[in-house]
């Protein structure tokens, strides 16, 4: 295992084959290992500088690193969710046609695709930039709250948590926000097109998802997991 800063090779020591000093419990040993998911090594949790990662040696995938806490999280899920209502909230777009005025919101667009018969497209928008996106947020914050509030593990925490694994698979804003500013592009020769708060909030939706979606779902566990259950 190694970091950014300092590079490391593991050797038997790293893998806690030492006895320890004084009786510990198993989970406590356990607490201190940290196994990579891409080839299975195992190595001993050593602490990093600020914004360090840590590697593993044998296929260079990242083990940890040293990022935001779940205390810093916690207002970053907060405000996504907030600006996640107002981009559902008000219209996307408005287009003017010869005087006629038309807009829509993020829901109203998908609900246009099971109007005209095209029902797979429909779900798939209103899936990946509603639903998932949604039930992820709120997920993250079931289970900020008590940890970060209360210093206590929520109940079903690690079902939470592997939904959240699942759903970052599939939420998909910005694709959505791109795919809105490409279609607008093309449409700004043909009508007057009006962006809407919804668009703006997208936009700012988006960067706020890239900073929850930094803090990775291991670095989640290894914080619920240092507190004692009771």
């Amino acid at each position: 295992m190694h970091s950014t800063d300092t590079p490391h090779t593991p050797t038997p020591a790293d893998l806690g084959s030492a006895a320890p000093a004084r009786p510990v419990g198993r989970d406590a040993v356990y607490r201190n290992l940290v196994c990579c998911e891409e080839c299975d090594a195992v190595y001993r949790r050593t602490p990093l500088t600020k914004g360090a990662k840590a590697y593993c040696a044998n296929c260079g995938a990242t083990l940890y690193k040293s990022g935001r806490t779940l205390s810093q999280l916690l207002p970053l899920v907060i405000a996504s969710l907030i600006v996640f209502t107002i981009s559902n909230a008000y219209p996307i777009v408005k287009v003017d046609l010869q005087g006629n005025l038309s807009d829509t919101t993020l829901i109203g667009a998908a609900m246009a695709m099971f109007h005209i018969g095209r029902e797979p497209v429909g779900m798939l928008v209103l899936l990946t930039t509603f639903v998932f996106p949604l039930l992820e947020l709120l997920s993250l914050l079931y289970v900020c709250i008590p940890v970060v509030l209360f210093h206590t593990r929520p109940t079903g925490v690690a079902y939470a948590l592997r939904l959240i694994r699942v759903l970052r698979i599939w939420g998909m804003i910005e694709v959505f926000l791109i795919g809105v500013l490409v279609t607008l592009v093309k449409l700004v020769a043909i009508v007057v097109v009006i962006p809407g708060v919804a668009l703006w909030s997208f936009a700012v939706l988006t960067v706020l998802l890239v900073w929850v979606t930094s803090v990775q779902v291991t670095d989640i566990w290894d914080e619920v997991d240092a507190i004692e259950p009771e």
